[in-house]
């Protein structure tokens, strides 16, 4: 099921006002956030992880994808497989190194379209398992802050590290 838009409406707002709201993804619930240092922070602290822990971004489009990671066509074949998946990579004579996620959930993107590129991360504590039911999702961020559709009974994404050429996930 995908959110209504009076959901979109409200998630938009709320992104557009810092704070971290819980979303559904093309695999589980995510903790999301817009792109910044200061969410990246805020969303790990209430994850319990390092501070500095990378985090997934999720993008709508290849363009915007482009403005974190070079883009080739191995890239952009993964990014748009039907399976989803992340691929961590740089931009050329970048220090810093980047997980990006092409959404395929025509309502997150148009979310993502309207405030641009956020972060995703599952819901949980660090090492422990991640959240999916209702309560769970609002007892762990507020009811307000919680875009609860329906039971995700899926797996993280799959995710390739093209700068180790491994596969993390």
């Amino acid at each position: 099921m995908l959110l209504s838009p009076l959901q979109k409406e409200l998630a938009i707002k709320l992104l557009k006002s810092n704070e971290i709201i819980i979303l559904p993804t093309d695999t589980i619930y995510g903790l999301s956030a817009l792109v910044s240092e200061e969410n990246r922070i805020k969303i790990n602290k209430k994850k319990n992880s390092s501070l500095d822990k990378p985090l997934i971004i999720l993008v709508s489009s290849l363009d915007q994808a482009s403005k974190f990671i070079d883009l080739n066509e191995e890239i952009i074949k993964v990014l748009k497989d039907d399976q989803p998946t992340t691929a961590i990579f740089k931009k050329e004579f970048a220090n810093e190194t980047y997980a990006i996620r092409l959404v395929k959930r025509k309502d997150i993107c148009e979310i993502i379209e309207n405030v641009g590129p956020i972060f995703s991360t599952s819901v949980n504590i660090s090492n422990e398992k991640f959240l999916s039911n209702q309560t769970e999702l609002e007892n762990f961020i507020g009811k307000k802050n919680c875009f609860y559709t329906d039971f995700l009974d899926a797996k993280p994404s799959k995710i390739l590290d093209f700068t180790s050429k491994s596969i993390k996930r």
